[in-house]
């Protein structure tokens, strides 16, 4: 099955840890159900690729790399 693999920095999947905490926080105090996306932006040509999360806040995370993976 094809993958879409998105590379991270270590500070990229702390920041999205972060939020996601913060985020539980919230809805479960508010006693709600919600969920985050995760937005790949690419331009065409492949000149940039940011990664944005929108959850409670919409946090841009800066650039990344990206691929399919066939395997």
């Amino acid at each position: 099955m094809p993958k879409l693999e998105i590379t991270l920095t270590e500070e990229q999947y702390q920041h999205i840890q972060e939020e996601i905490k913060y985020g539980t926080r919230i809805i479960l105090s508010e006693e709600t159900f919600d969920g985050f996306e995760l937005t790949l932006h690419v331009g065409v040509p492949d000149i940039y690729t940011y990664l944005e999360m929108n959850f409670i806040n919409k946090i841009d995370l800066g650039e990344v790399n990206w691929k399919f993976n066939a395997k």
